[in-house]
């Protein structure tokens, strides 16, 4: 069938429990027609959430999330890391687990080879610090593609630990340990020790032990299992890397245990789980929070 791009995108549009697979096929047939339609959702999300925000049924800009990210069209890259740098937790509420599961690969994967504004996102304290981890995961899969190397990745994360790059409680720096592991961390060992000294890499999350294991594993099988995780979260194959959320799937979805937590690259399974949850992880992460703050309070007054 000959789908009119203004018929696709109106397929696109809301969610009714059903992955629009010919939609999704006819996109990528007419790519280049329907890029700047794709672009300009993504624009409109960005410059005004509200409509998205108070229809948790729209699904356009989701379908268009991910479609540039699969076409790897560079004209996307600036709106999609403006989106998921806005304050606030505008881009959770929009996106929940699918925006923190699958940005690492759509912002590498329409960067164009080019990494700056992905680490320059990294490095904004402005961004969540759950987008900024995604940042500096697409930055780790940046080494896979060749768009730059394992030293300096790794030269940019060991600089990220002096305990001003986030709030006190932060899982930023346990996330951003994750992915030193990932890539074996012989050279910033010093600076990991001290963070686990200061209370700055929770332990659960990361313990010493995965960055023992992965100094004895050598940095070749480092980097060979950075690179399954990396064709494990590929996005080349659309319908593999969508049709099984959740969202799709709303009978199984009963049965599946709520836990709309981002797992760290170290905890990934060996295959994609089955479902994905489009939550918001707001209330995992306050309750995290406050646990961290907790044992980190005790910890200042057991050093006096």
């Amino acid at each position: 069938m000959n789908w009119e791009i203004d018929l696709i995108l109106d397929g696109f549009l809301t969610c009714d429990g059903v992955y629009k697979k010919d939609l999704v096929d006819a996109a990528i047939e007419r790519r280049t027609e329907i890029i700047p339609h794709l672009i300009r959702i993504l624009q409109k999300v960005t410059s005004d959430p509200g409509e998205y925000l108070e229809d948790d049924n729209l699904m356009d800009h989701i379908y268009a999330f991910m479609l540039v990210g699969h076409f790897g069209e560079p004209a996307a890259h600036k709106t999609i890391i403006d989106l998921f740098s806005m304050p606030g937790e505008t881009a959770h509420d929009l996106y929940g687990d699918i925006g923190l599961e699958n940005l690492p690969m759509v912002l590498l994967k329409t960067c164009g080879g080019n990494l700056d504004a992905i680490k320059s996102m990294a490095l904004n304290r402005a961004v969540d610090d759950f987008f900024r981890a995604s940042a500096f995961h697409a930055m780790v899969y940046g080494v896979v593609e060749g768009y730059i190397t394992r030293d300096a990745v790794l030269e940019v994360i060991g600089s990220q630990f002096t305990g001003d790059e986030a709030d006190e409680i932060s899982d930023f720096w346990g996330l951003i340990a994750c992915f030193a592991v990932d890539l074996y961390p012989e050279e910033i060992m010093e600076t990991i020790g001290r963070a686990f000294e200061d209370g700055l890499i929770a332990s659960d999350m990361v313990g010493r032990g995965n960055f023992e294991e992965a100094l004895a594993a050598g940095k070749e099988a480092c980097l060979k299992r950075l690179h399954g995780e990396y064709e494990r979260f590929s996005i080349d194959d659309l319908h593999d890397a969508m049709s099984w959320w959740a969202c799709f799937n709303p009978e199984e979805e009963e049965d599946t245990p709520a836990d709309p937590s981002w797992t760290p690259p170290l905890s990934l399974p060996a295959s994609p789980p089955k479902k994905i949850r489009a939550q918001n992880p707001r209330k995992q992460k306050a309750a995290k929070k406050k646990k961290r703050k907790m044992a980190k309070k005790s910890k200042r007054k057991n050093r006096r």
